[in-house]
């Protein structure tokens, strides 16, 4: 199929990119990056080359903005806008150009349910949270959602913590406990949830390939550790010792501001939801996706 691609250049997208690729597919990259290793178009946030959508058979929409960085009043515009307005654009040119679209396929977060730490475990039919990054996925969902008015199988995949050996989560993770200063953060009680990359560049592809994947889907690993155990886990697969006191919870918020509840707080994700459609995890434990990381 032709595909168009947003966000490209990134992790995820670099990846899937060459999955795409190598299971027959036509990719196109919508990129604002002035070169990456693959034909592209550069587009704004107010024109995009009408040539991508000739003959277009689908969209991934993995287009946005870094949460990592400190939230101030005009990043957290800069968060939302990154999403919900690039979807918006997409739309405008799909109304406009009547491209056939089997799927549009959008990248969201867990975050959808909020940041809280509580014995919930979260699935599909939970309602969102009203905190900041719980809206964020709101309307980010809402702007993928708009494409049914094409009759597109519109799939919105809820991610979790991705661990990736390139990817800045997981190298965050893992510098303290290799210098062996590593500690927890907050209580250390926090859930921690996760996907490996190549797990959930393969839960796109089938998203692409299987037509009866349609809707929101949690897309996170089925095991359910917290911080504490996630930390001791690593270092035990580091050969590092761990035992510093945890970083107490008003010192991360007065490093990081709002942005602390990214690692001081946390839920359990039900991914039941994508594996009834068949999907089977290739790295369902910490323990064996640290074992292909490391």
């Amino acid at each position: 199929m032709n595909i168009l691609l947003t966000g490209g250049s990134g992790l995820i997208g670099s990846a899937l990119v060459k999955k795409l690729i190598d299971n027959g597919h036509q990719v196109r990259i919508l990129t604002r990056e002035k070169e990456v290793q693959h034909p592209f178009y550069n587009w704004n946030i107010d024109k995009i080359d009408e040539k991508v959508f000739e003959n277009l058979d689908g969209i991934i929409h993995l287009a946005g903005a870094s949460i990592s960085k400190r939230w101030t009043k005009s990043y957290k515009k800069e968060i939302l806008n990154s999403r919900v307005d690039t979807a918006n654009l997409l739309y405008k040119y799909v109304e406009k150009l009547k491209p056939k679209l089997k799927f549009f396929i959008s990248a969201s977060g867990t975050s959808y349910y909020g940041q809280i730490t509580s014995d919930k475990i979260f699935t599909e039919n939970d309602a969102p949270h009203n905190d900041f990054l719980g809206s964020i996925c709101v309307n980010w969902e809402n702007a993928a959602y708009q494409f049914q008015d094409f009759d597109a199988r519109v799939v919105c995949l809820r991610t979790s913590l991705v661990l990736a050996k390139q990817g800045e989560g997981f190298k965050l993770l893992k510098k303290p406990i290799q210098m062996g200063v590593g500690a927890n953060l907050g209580d250390g009680k926090q859930w921690l949830p996760w996907i490996h990359l190549d797990d959930l560049v393969q839960m796109y592809v089938d998203a692409v390939e299987n037509s009866t994947i349609n809707g929101s889907y949690n897309a996170s690993s089925p095991e359910m550790i917290n911080h504490t155990t996630f930390n001791h886990i690593l270092a035990k697969k580091l050969n590092k010792p761990f035992f510093m006191p945890n970083i107490p919870s008003f010192m991360m918020r007065l490093v990081l501001g709002e942005m602390s509840d990214l690692v001081l707080k946390g839920s359990r994700i039900d991914p039941a939801k994508i594996e009834k459609e068949g999907f089977r995890f290739k790295y369902p434990t910490l323990e064996k996706a640290l074992k292909e990381l490391l």
